[in-house]
């Protein structure tokens, strides 16, 4: 980050200026020795900015302060200049140019806007939870998709809203989500006037500039669409997939169990095959579900 070190007497007068950054305003080191505060930024107030804090900073204050000059941008830290004695003779500066970061802010800002009024204009419900499910933003289509404005679903838990029922279902794509694979998956949700909606969902993990992971959700409403139908049928299916699973698990458990205690060889040759037999298949084009992940409340 280019700066630059300024020192100034009493009167006001530059009596040194060193630094990298001059060559962005065309100076030279030490070219403004002699020269005043006033008459390098051309005025007589000192009420202006750089002034008064020089000002200030002569009666024994240390500040900072930023400084918009020509097409640069500078934060400057100013304060007293002490002799041996612990007399104020002038005052010290540093002054970083910090254009290349205010740029960068300003794009920033730019790019969050236009991805604002995208999701503003979507079709789609749109939401953004963070890592314990909280609502962080909601489009005005959740206005019209489910009845909540963003003020009723703030701070809310997401899976709040959901089904228990179809809670595991939920769950389940969420944590495909955060290991990197996303698919439509639909869920029901409850409306504010207390009815329910069936929601088809599409979730993206998102990581921010802090490393924070947030939840990017759309969704829309397929209550009345044929393939609704054909959702309950996925989820019903997946739920009696979900039951056979953990029936299969008990028994291989049991089956270690009596390996480990020595059993007869007849009795965990039984168990063994009953928990074969039980071993299900998921429904055609459906990935196995992973363990819920412990990232919403």
């Amino acid at each position: 980050m280019p700066a630059m070190l300024w020192a100034i007497d009493g009167q006001l007068r530059f009596t040194s200026c060193r630094g990298g950054a001059l060559a962005d305003l065309g100076l030279a080191p030490d070219s403004l020795v002699g020269m005043t505060l006033f008459e390098f930024f051309q005025t007589e107030d000192t009420t202006f900015t750089p002034i008064a804090a020089t000002i200030r900073a002569l009666r024994g204050e240390t500040l900072s302060y930023e400084l918009d000059w020509g097409t640069r941008v500078y934060r400057v830290r100013v304060g007293p200049d002490r002799n041996g004695s612990g007399q104020i003779g002038g005052v010290v500066a540093v002054v970083f140019d910090i254009s290349d970061v205010r740029r960068e802010e300003a794009q920033l800002l730019s790019e969050g806007e236009i991805l604002r009024k995208i999701a503003e204009n979507m079709p789609d419900a749109v939401v953004l939870v963070d890592g314990e499910g909280r609502f962080l933003y909601a489009s005005p289509s959740c206005a019209e998709e489910l009845g909540y404005d963003f003020h009723a679903l703030a701070g809310v838990n997401f899976l709040s809203l959901i089904e228990p029922e179809d809670m595991a279902i939920a769950q389940d794509a969420i944590g495909d989500v955060y290991r990197g694979d996303s698919y439509p998956f639909a869920v029901r949700m409850k409306r504010a006037d207390g009815s329910w909606a069936l929601m088809e969902t599409m979730a993206t993990a998102v990581t921010t500039a802090e490393g924070t992971r947030l939840l990017l959700v759309s969704m829309r409403d397929v209550s009345e669409e044929k393939r609704s139908g054909e959702y309950v049928h996925l989820n019903r299916r997946m739920a009696e997939f979900r039951d056979k699973a953990q029936e299969t698990a008990e028994n291989l458990r049991a089956l270690l169990v009596t390996i480990e205690r020595g059993d007869s060889a007849s009795v965990a040759e039984a168990q063994l095959a009953q928990a074969l037999t039980g071993v299900p298949q998921p429904p055609a084009g459906v990935l196995q579900p992973p363990q819920p992940p412990q990232t919403a409340g």
